[in-house]
């Protein structure tokens, strides 16, 4: 394509859900005059809940008040008994914070990146775009805000022409809600919270269900209760520091509460006797006892299936899940498809076989990176390098020192129960197969260390508190990328990531070993982004508080503002004058870009 045909642009950010948005608005926010443009492929803004993906028993497994961002409050409309959120109520909210933020005018939607290219010299990155408007895109910062639940993972099954019915993935139910309503007969693929939400629409509307969950592997997924004895809200007490207090955070090893905990046989005690009750409530709750057909949807870890949460874990948002589950016509079928054959005949490995009017594959997604090469990927951090190449002597080296270190700081990792080792599991111990290599998960090791800081990535990780984590991780990923921010040396970014790896593989042992996963663990995360920046960690006013009250988006208001006067007092230090002030007292910007988008003046 010719030169002139390339449309420039200072900075791209890929995707207009939960990250990108504020990716886009935090970038704004410290360089106002830059030429930013969004890229997304849903017709609507909203990422996974953009309009067309929706559908009327859709919640949120987050209560009003922990899934916001902490600069924009959600209405309390659409709210459950229990405080979940309806999904209508989460687009309405992106929506209108784009549109009040002026990210709405900048977004090009149904636009897909198909190819992403590095510019020689690490001068900025060449995108080439289908869809609504198809072309190539030059940037000279890119944000890749596409998500880890982008790309639909869609098994094939040996399929005769006799068999005719529909098969869609879940990301899709809310565009197929008219054909499904059609149906009486319907085939649920997976184990995860998709399936889980997928199999309540279909009972709620009196459809048969047919629910197939792989059997080995890491199992259906843990189900909190809605609230804990009717009291407390699930989602709240995985918000405090409480529960990272009895966790295993790798982000977390220091202080007295985990010497008791981790290093002295009380303490390893009482914190698995407190996981051990939790699990207990979590089995009276959902009922599992109650059939021989509950009982296929127990976690592999029967008695300890909360802690490990190896297939993740989620909440009963939607009023009444259990009691429509247990009323309705599903039978689970622990196994695999084997075949789809004639007269739309499903034909389970074990020899089961049933009819389906339409099968829902809720099988997941793939991080979307498909547009960088595969020469590109392992520069980005994006998978390995070579086999047999030095890099990855390297990485062998790095991870089997990180899989002692963990060990050794968190001894209950080191014995995960049966069904959840690694022979049982399979070893994926490369990051071909499993978690990115990202520094703090956000940047590449290998472009930090060249000195080039036009990429990063956000939503890599898996959470119960999406927003919050986003938002900081793009106001560090913004910091690092204007200079604003120093990070260690290669090897030390190698060995964070390697840790970073080798943790979540251990802590989460299923869904560890694919995606970076910290469910029980984002607050150590996020002090360890605010420590980088030099900012308070501690949000709440004492010291009860801010171990038992539950860490909201409202706590971390103003944390840019704090990370400002960061870089005024160190200005000052250096310069002898405050970073950002006017000649009349008034604030300024606190960058300005130059021509190749750099932060003038205030790099390190």
């Amino acid at each position: 394509m010719q030169a002139e045909n390339v449309e420039k642009v200072d900075v791209v950010v890929v995707g207009a859900g939960w990250s990108g948005l504020i990716a886009a608005k935090t970038y704004l926010d410290f360089v106002p005059d830059a030429n930013l443009l969004i890229i997304d492929n849903q017709a609507t803004l909203g990422g996974t809940w953009a309009q067309e993906r929706l559908y009327p028993t859709l919640y949120a497994q987050t209560k009003l008040g922990l899934f916001e961002y902490s600069c924009y409050p959600m209405r309390d409309e659409g709210i459950t008994a229990d405080g979940y959120i309806s999904c209508k109520t989460i687009h309405t909210y992106l929506c209108e914070f784009a549109e009040d933020f002026g990210l709405t005018r900048r977004a090009r939607l149904r636009s897909s990146v198909t190819k992403v290219e590095r510019l020689p010299a690490g001068n900025g990155w060449t995108l080439d775009v289908s869809g609504a408007r198809p072309g190539t895109l030059q940037c000279d910062k890119l944000i890749w805000a596409a998500g880890a639940i982008s790309e639909p993972n869609m098994p094939c099954y040996p399929q005769s022409a006799g068999f005719i019915a529909p098969i869609i993935h879940s990301g899709d139910t809310g565009k197929h809600l008219d054909a499904i309503e059609k149906t009486q007969s319907v085939t649920v693929v997976g184990g995860g919270k998709s399936a889980f939400d997928t199999v309540f629409l279909l009972l709620q509307a009196g459809k048969t269900v047919n629910w197939v969950i792989r059997d080995g592997g890491s199992g259906p997924l843990s189900m909190m209760p809605p609230t804990i004895l009717g009291v407390f809200n699930s989602m709240e007490v995985v918000s405090t520091r409480f529960l990272q207090l009895f966790g295993a955070s790798i982000m977390h090893t220091d202080g007295l509460g985990y010497q008791f905990i981790h290093k002295t046989r009380l303490g390893r005690a009482l914190a698995g006797a407190w996981w051990k009750t939790v699990n207990h409530i979590a089995v009276w709750a959902n009922g599992y006892n109650n059939s021989p057909n509950a009982d296929k949807l127990r976690p592999v870890s029967r008695d300890n299936g909360i802690f490990w949460a190896a297939s993740g874990l989620g909440a009963a948002s939607v009023p009444d899940y259990w009691k429509v589950f247990h009323a309705g016509d599903c039978t689970v079928h622990r196994g695999e498809i084997d075949s789809l054959t004639e007269k739309n005949t499903v034909v389970l490995r074990g020899g089961e076989r049933f009819q389906t009017d339409t099968i829902i594959m809720c099988t997941g997604f793939a991080a979307s990176t498909r547009a960088f090469g595969d020469d590109l990927k392992p520069l980005c951090g994006l998978a390995a390098n070579p086999p047999g190449s030095e890099q990855e002597k390297n990485w062998a080296d790095l991870e089997t020192q990180a899989d002692s270190t963990v060990d050794e700081l968190l001894p209950v990792l080191s014995r995960p129960p049966p069904g959840l080792d690694a022979q049982t599991l399979g070893s994926k111990s490369t990051s071909s197969e499993g978690p990115s290599r990202h520094y703090r998960r956000v940047i590449s090791p290998y472009l930090a260390a060249q000195g080039d800081r036009s990429l990063f990535f956000l939503c890599l990780l898996h959470t119960v508190s999406t927003p919050l984590v986003v938002e900081m991780q793009s106001l560090w990923g913004v910091a690092f990328m204007l200079g604003l921010l120093d990070v260690p040396g290669l090897a030390d970014m190698e060995r964070e990531a390697a840790l970073w790896n080798a943790w979540t593989r251990k802590r989460y042992p299923g869904i560890g070993r694919t995606h970076s996963y910290a469910v029980f663990d984002f607050q150590s995360y996020l002090d360890q982004l605010l420590g980088d920046l030099g900012v308070r960690t501690h949000r709440k006013g004492n010291i009860l508080s801010d171990m038992f009250v539950p860490s909201r988006p409202r706590d971390y208001r103003g944390v840019a503002d704090e990370f400002r006067a960061v870089l005024q007092v160190r200005h000052l230090r250096t310069e002898g004058k405050l970073l950002g002030a006017g000649s009349d007292g008034e604030a300024e910007p606190l960058v300005s870009a130059d021509g190749n988008g750099h932060a003038n003046g205030y790099a390190k």
